[in-house]
């Protein structure tokens, strides 16, 4: 139960992301058309997905992976 409470809280994070709103149309006689609206988000990466894909952290899953695979 534990493992699973510590896997849970490891992949679960809290929303902090920079959003961008932009919207574009073109007007004609007195109406917007072509309306065009974008919404954009970046979000920071929680730490599983750091740990697997950033450099920094290459020497830590080595490690851990192959401590991993010898205890199998």
């Amino acid at each position: 139960m534990t493992r699973v409470l510590l896997i849970l809280f490891l992949l679960t994070s809290s929303v902090n992301a920079e959003c961008k709103y932009s919207a574009t149309a073109d007007v004609e006689n007195n109406q917007l058309v072509n309306k065009v609206e974008k919404y954009t988000c970046k979000e920071d990466d929680n730490f599983f997905v750091k740990f697997l894909t950033h450099e920094e952290y290459h020497y830590a899953f080595t490690t851990v992976f192959f401590t991993l695979l010898e205890a199998l």
